[in-house]
């Protein structure tokens, strides 16, 4: 496939007396898009829309956080930017897509916690765009469009996932029309259908999702992928939204779909198609399968699709904890046992010092080369802030009872679980090693 991707810079947000794009500035009419949307909620899902603007550099905290998107417009070729999702699942990755750089749509929400068990609910995620915690998250680096949704009672788990997801996609299509026909200010084009020196590695990626129900899915052209075995992928159909996040419960883990759609591996390998390496292609697959049997199964499949695109080498990543690192690590152990190469990112524990107990939650001996996230056991204190977007409260840790809690006080946590994209093992993280 190839792929031209436009991308025009969004130098401000602002609310006014239109919605329109000039000179860098976005301006958006705040209660018109705020009646569009939920006019557009067809079965009555969200009481209230409230949108607000965060940018970089102000004593802000956004709480609430499901998922995080960006805007974009197809402009040329076959279907929409993230297909399947309000738009029929047309495949993707061909033509031309204008984004809109340095802006994202935060879906903010409180979802139920009746009836959920200790691990899967809808946590509530932290961004602060300074302080100690900033570092952790890529968005606290973008202006961010908070679209802070109010759910009526005594709706279902999945009619409220659609209602949220349906609000963030309808505000990056309104949104994505306004720079349809503007020229970009960069552009890069991938292009899958040259001639690659047959001399060069043949490199392929394992991006591993969670899929474990209702507020923990991942979406592939519009549906979950519960049912879905190791699929390929162009790397063009990932940078045009094919895979979209339904995943509310750890934050620190989650892969928005800002960040699919964006994932530093395929980008990098990607751009480096055709000079240093072969990228041969993505591999996409669901993790947290619940038996051993199963996680070989998808580990010798997704090793297999590996070896039918004739990989000297794989990178492998996972969204999630301990569960996914095991299927991760079956099949970075079946790729060695054919001579394929393959390198993990991870996130670590340790404890505060990195120093204690066991580092990684699954290992094999195969893994003779790890790329590290950071530990998610680092204590952070995190300030008193002047202003918190996306609600008041925060909710923390529902298995000790999780009541209500002032959302801009200074608290310290004793782990990052709680900061949003923190131990991301997409690629996107600023921590580095350093020897000393």
């Amino acid at each position: 496939m190839k792929l031209k991707r436009g991308y025009i810079t969004v130098q401000d947000v602002r609310f006014g007396n239109e919605t329109a794009f000039h000179g860098g500035v976005l301006t958006v009419h705040k209660q018109e898009m705020e009646e569009y949307l939920l006019r557009e909620d067809e079965n009555g899902n969200i009481t209230s829309i409230e949108l607000d603007i965060v940018k970089p550099g102000e004593n802000v905290r956004i709480v609430h956080i499901l998922d995080t998107l960006q805007v974009g417009v197809k402009v040329e070729g076959p279907g929409t930017f993230m297909p399947g999702h309000l738009s029929d699942p047309v495949i993707a990755g061909s033509g031309t897509t204008h984004y809109m750089k340095n802006l994202a749509i935060m879906e903010c929400a409180e979802l139920p916690w009746a009836g959920k068990s200790a691990l899967l609910y809808a946590r509530d995620a932290i961004v602060d765009m300074v302080g100690p915690a900033a570092g952790y998250s890529p968005f606290s680096e973008t202006i961010n469009l908070i679209l802070k949704l109010t759910l009526k009672d005594g709706s279902s788990d999945l009619e409220y996932d659609n209602s949220v997801r349906s609000a963030g996609i309808r505000c990056s299509r309104a949104l994505g029309e306004l720079i349809r026909d503007i020229v970009p200010d960069e552009v890069e084009e991938f292009d899958f259908t040259r001639e690659v020196d047959p001399s060069l590695p043949k490199i392929a990626y394992v991006t591993q999702c969670q899929n474990q129900g209702t507020y923990s899915n991942t979406f592939l052209y519009g549906r979950e992928v519960s049912n879905i075995v190791p699929t390929i992928l162009s790397p063009t159909e990932v940078m045009d939204g094919c895979i979209v996040s339904g995943n509310y419960v750890w934050p620190c883990f989650k892969i928005p779909s800002f960040i699919q759609a964006n994932l530093p591996v395929v980008m990098e390998l990607a751009r480096g198609h055709g000079k240093t390496h072969n990228f041969v292609g993505v591999i996409f697959d669901r993790g947290h399968n619940d038996s051993h049997f199963q996680k070989l199964r998808v580990a010798n499949i997704a090793a297999n699709q590996a070896r039918i695109l004739g990989a000297d080498g794989v990178i492998i990543s996972w969204e999630g904890g301990g569960n996914a690192a095991t299927d991760a690590m079956l099949t970075l152990q079946v790729c060695e046992s054919w001579g394929i190469k393959a390198i993990p990112f991870t996130f670590e524990f340790g404890g505060p010092d990195g120093t204690e107990g066991v580092l990684l939650v699954d290992d094999v001996p195969e893994a003779q080369y790890v790329v590290s996230g950071g530990s998610i056991e680092k204590p952070t204190t995190i300030p008193k802030v002047d202003r918190v977007a996306g609600g008041s409260e925060l909710r923390l840790r529902k298995e000790i009872g999780g009541d209500p809690e002032p959302a801009d006080i200074e608290r310290t946590l004793d782990v990052i679980t709680a900061f949003y994209c923190g131990a991301n093992q997409s690629g996107i993280g600023r921590l580095a090693g350093v020897g000393y």
